[in-house]
């Protein structure tokens, strides 16, 4: 974006910042204290010195919030890209770090997700809807000492609302366009037994927004819509409490999705010779449609897509006993898997001769356990602990140019004399001449991949009053030394134009990670902190590159800030900042070696430094005492220095972070009226903008961009009606108001999803 529009758009919003703030001094009440648990203890959120986005509950609900994809778009720090494979995915990066293809077992990722301190290696299926929440707390910044491996981007947490042993009841139904359906039902239970419980129940149903029909459908195939969901979910908490000192808490969740992939559009040159097997193509479409097309007849099409069916499951039980008024022991157990099978087609968005189809069946469980102590005393805080995980997993995936032609016919492949059959998958076709220059497999084969990884950790964080300067300044140090084992093995099916050569690899990694602290509270109300960090993401390696013996080796980091948190005008306004220098060595990169005629080749690997500078900015305001507006602006700039590629060549020029923008901010405003014996009113806006972001590492044949674009939301609510001896909320609410129609993911030059178009609906809750 051109710097003197970003400087207007950035003067325009200070200009009403400041406009909406002359007022507070005189007219509001309070902030409501925001407690955390960033640094494995209870506290405010202005006394953890750590850059924090925390959402409560009623947050949650008035933006919408209802799923993980939700928060990007809430903290200008966390991007959240569109999958390209599957709905039920998301890639995650703070401060410009992450992981695009984070589906993959054999590459980690860079932000922990956490569900009631239980870490989730893999996103696929984690939280498919966000029900109940107490918060979410989005920790950025690398969190090495606390949270340990691959987290070097930050964290996001996700904390549930626990049993409260008397019965309530809260029942949401919603309707909208594109036939929306969502019910949520949550329960609260009477103790029996000394035991309090909980249950959510939810139901989620939309139909596909890009409707898949026309021409090429085959008897008995599947075509559903794209962006399809139906999901339902359900989660059991249990707490036990009536032992002095003792609290145990157990949960279970279950998900059940089934879902579309997006919609990728053939957006680039149309003419004679275009396509890679030297067609025309005619038909080129930049701007989103909600239709399928044919770009080489510019018709529509049908294209061959089945569901993904996602299943994910996990246990938590956590174990708390205060052994003393200064010592408390707390044990974390937790089991997560999921069965995942996985259905994209590409849609022609390549200009190929056929679309690239891609079938993933992924099956993965982790075991993680954590034994923590904790506790203060009048100058110190200390927790300490061990930390283990065992994590496995197998992914097999087929890969088609014409899947409809090789399951209706059984031809997986064509030479010069015709098709070729088979009646297996295991075996080379008996006719097929591989050599012959017109050579075409439907069939572009399977492979399997096999990973397992173990990881050991010691870990401990101390804070020291001195008793100095009124106690005023509070020193921290963590340390922790982590060990990670990872082995692999891949396996194909034989087939003599499969590209994935079998082959194994492993790693063995022995890492130590620190972080230091110095935070000074210069009034009761505003505090500074200085901190530096380290962090780590373990190598591994990349299971579409054609040598899988290659791997890649850790990652690690070193992250400096000075942080400020302050609240001020008697707590009516709460002006938080952070100013941040992180220095990644042996970056981590994705490269697609030909983009255009190889898609499905990726390689992994490490390549030089680089150096990334940021500033954030969160206020949150209470204008009167029925207006809170919130600010939140993030600035990001980054170098990669010695970007050596695979091939030997130096492509530091080319070469940049995704999905990194260079500002990004947004607005929340928030009104409230009593209307008495009516309940009370509630008007909400949010208005999240972020600035162009590369989609594509290296930019050698081209700069693989997605533009700036801006999203706004709101929602208006009527809550405490009491009717019928319950307490009813009536809400109508739209997402993408303005139905902005921008680009958002992007793969190569020619192959592009589209923002979803405006949503709206209605709610009706019930509290009894």
């Amino acid at each position: 974006m051109n710097p003197t529009t970003v400087r207007r758009r950035l003067a325009s919003a200070v200009a009403v910042a400041s406009g909406l703030l002359l007022p507070i001094a005189a007219l509001a009440q309070g902030l409501e204290e925001v407690i955390v648990t960033a640094q494995k203890r209870s506290e405010s959120l202005q006394d953890t010195p750590i850059a924090i986005s925390a959402f409560n509950s009623e947050a949650i609900e008035n933006m919408g919030l209802n799923n993980a994809k939700d928060i990007g778009l809430a903290s200008p720090s966390l991007q959240t890209p569109a999958y390209p494979t599957t709905s039920n995915n998301l890639g995650f990066f703070i401060r410009g770090i992450g992981n695009a293809d984070s589906i993959i077992l054999t590459k980690d990722n860079t932000v922990g997700v956490y569900y009631d301190g239980v870490y989730a290696g893999r996103h696929t299926g984690v939280l498919s809807d966000l029900a109940d929440l107490e918060r979410v707390e989005v920790l950025r910044g690398p969190q090495g000492t606390l949270y340990g491996r691959n987290t070097t981007a930050g964290a996001i947490s996700f904390i549930t609302k626990k049993p409260s042993g008397e019965f309530s009841l809260d029942q949401t139904f919603s309707l909208g366009n594109y036939g929306y359906q969502r019910s949520v039902t949550s329960v609260d239970l009477p103790t029996v037994a000394g035991v309090k419980s909980h249950v959510d129940l939810t139901f989620t149903e939309r139909d596909g927004w890009v409707e898949n029909g026309g021409a090429g459908q085959v008897p008995g195939g599947d075509y559903n819509d794209f962006y399809l969901e139906d999901k339902q979910g359900i989660r059991i908490a249990l707490r036990y409490d009536q032992i002095d000192r003792l609290v145990v808490d157990y949960s279970f969740d279950y998900s059940d999705m089934d879902t579309t992939s997006p919609y990728f559009q053939y957006s680039g040159a149309t003419g004679a010779g275009i396509s890679a097997a030297g067609g025309d193509i005619v038909a080129s479409y930049r701007e989103r449609v909600e239709k399928t097309y044919d770009a080489k007849t510019g018709q529509r099409r049908a294209y061959h897509l089945p569901l993904t069916t996602t299943r994910a499951r996990g246990h938590s039980l956590t174990v708390s006993y205060d052994i003393n008024d200064f010592l408390t022991f707390k044990s974390i157990t937790g089991y997560r898997a999921f069965d995942d099978n996985l259905s994209q087609n590409f849609a022609d968005s390549f200009g190929g001769a056929s679309g690239l189809e891609v079938n993933t069946v992924t099956e993965h469980e982790q075991y993680t356990q954590e034994f923590q102590l904790s506790g203060s005393s009048a100058s110190w805080k200390y927790v300490g602990g061990l930390y283990y995980l065992k994590e496995e997993g197998s992914a097999a995936e087929r890969q088609y140019l014409d899947r409809t032609l090789v399951e209706s016919t059984g031809i997986i492949a064509f030479d010069s004399s015709g098709p070729c059959v088979s009646g297996a998958f295991g075996a080379p076709p008996p006719v097929c001449n591989v050599l012959d220059p017109s050579f075409y497999p439907a069939y572009l084969g399977e492979f399997t991949v096999d990973s397992e990884v173990e990881s050991y950790a010691l870990f401990g964080q101390a804070t020291w009053t001195p008793d100095i300067l009124d106690n005023r300044l509070d020193l921290t140090f963590g340390a922790r030394y982590t060990q990670d084992e990872r082995t692999a093995t891949r396996t194909t099916d034989g087939l003599l134009w499969n590209a994935f050569n079998p082959g194994d690899n492993g790693s063995d990694i022995n890492q130590p990670d620190w972080s230091a602290t110095a935070d000074f509270r210069w009034t009761d109300q505003v505090s500074t902190y200085a901190k530096v960090s380290t962090g780590f993401r373990s190598g591994g390696s990349s299971p579409k590159s054609l040598d899988f013996s290659q791997t890649f080796d850790e990652e690690t980091l070193v992250s400096y800030e000075l942080g400020l948190k302050s609240e001020l005008l008697d707590n009516r306004l709460r002006l938080n900042a952070a100013v941040y220098q992180t220095e990644i060595e042996d970056i981590i990169l994705d490269y697609l070696p030909d983009p255009v005629n190889a898609p499905n080749i990726v390689d992994i690997f490490n390549s030089g430094e680089a150096e990334i500078r940021g500033v954030e900015l969160d206020i949150l305001a209470a204008i009167t005492d029925n207006f809170q507006i919130g600010i939140n602006y993030a600035y990001l700039d980054s170098d990669i220095s010695d970007a050596v590629f695979p091939d030997g060549s130096d492509r530091t020029d080319t070469t940049v972070l995704v999905w990194a923008p260079e500002n990004a901010y947004s607005l929340v405003a928030d009104y409230y009226l009593q209307l008495d014996s009516l309940g009370e009113l509630k008007a909400h806006l949010d208005y999240a903008w972020q600035d162009e972001q590369y989609a594509l590492a290296n930019t050698d044949a081209g700069e693989v961009l997605v533009g700036d674009y801006g999203l706004l939301n709101a929602r208006i609510s009527l809550d405490y009606v009491q009717l019928l001896g319950g307490e009813w909320q009536f809400a109508v609410w739209a997402k993408n108001l303005t139905d902005e129609d921008n680009v958002n993911y992007r793969i190569g030059q020619t192959s592009t999803t589209y923002l979803q178009p405006r949503t709206w609906g209605v709610d009706l809750k019930l509290r009894y």
